[in-house]
């Protein structure tokens, strides 16, 4: 099966998200940096997997993703 750049970017990045611990975050330009793309096509989908639930948004400054 043939997943999209994007879906294979999420799916490594809630990997990555699952390796914090429970006060830890990153934000999307971090993700994206980190996977060579734009933090806007990445947050594209880091926020569909915040709206159905897998990723919770933590608002500010210092404020980023983890797993929800």
């Amino acid at each position: 099966m043939k997943l999209s750049d994007g879906v294979e970017q999420a799916i490594h990045s809630v990997a990555m998200l699952a390796s914090l611990s429970a006060d830890e975050v990153l934000s999307a330009a971090a993700l994206a940096e980190y996977h060579g793309v734009s933090s806007s096509y990445l947050l594209k989908h880091l926020q569909a997997l915040s709206r159905v639930g897998v990723l919770a948004t933590i608002p500010g400054p210092k404020g980023g993703y983890q797993l929800a």
